[in-house]
């Protein structure tokens, strides 16, 4: 596995416009109609980081790369032997590289309402989540990373999963897989999910 990160904030206009140029059409069109600049600029990146990741990983050219969406949509890289997955927040964007199915989420840490967390928290996650200052976003970011793994992203079956946290031992109620933090920039959570 390996993890590549971006802040798009240190990304030039140069290097926007030649990565904009190595997307497909179709991608290019999508990015087009984006108004908003930061989330334009983010899918550029995101697209730059994953072709980056899958052409180091399998020794292929970025521009060879054709990236499809499965049924969910979660994007793979047509006929190549790779797994990644992306995500971006804020200023962030992160994408993980594995021969193994993978997923992984991130979070810039800011104010939030508690009461959110009883739409996706089990019992014992609310527990964890009301004794620590950053418990929210490392329950959420790992059960994002653990449904973009599987593939599925996230649904009504988001409490099917449950994490126990201890002393930053994650164990996943689905022991299949292996999850973990990764410090990736400060003021941000960051969490991996790789199946064993």
């Amino acid at each position: 596995m390996k993890i590549y990160k971006c802040n798009i904030s240190d990304v030039t206009q140069n290097e926007l416009d030649t990565w904009f140029h190595t997307m497909s059409e179709e991608r290019r069109n999508e990015v087009t109609r984006i108004v908003n600049e930061k989330k334009r600029t983010s899918k550029i990146v995101s697209d730059y980081l994953c072709r980056k990741a899958v052409s180091e990983f399998c020794g292929v050219a970025p521009n060879e790369i054709i990236f499809l969406k499965n049924d969910f949509g979660k994007p793979y890289a047509k006929n190549l032997p790779v797994h990644f997955s992306i995500s971006h927040s804020a200023d962030i964007v992160v994408c993980a590289v594995s021969e193994k199915e993978i997923g992984i989420d991130t979070e810039k840490i800011r104010s939030f309402n508690p009461k959110a967390a009883e739409k996706f928290a089990a019992e014992k996650e609310l527990e964890y989540i009301r004794s620590g200052k950053n418990g929210f976003f490392e329950i959420w970011t790992l059960k994002e990373a653990y449904f973009k793994c599987i593939g599925t992203g996230l649904g009504a079956n988001i409490k099917s999963i449950a994490f126990e946290i201890d002393d930053k031992t994650i164990c996943c109620s689905d022991n299949k897989f292996l999850c973990s933090f990764v410090d990736i920039a400060s003021g941000y959570i960051c969490s991996v999910c790789e199946r064993q």
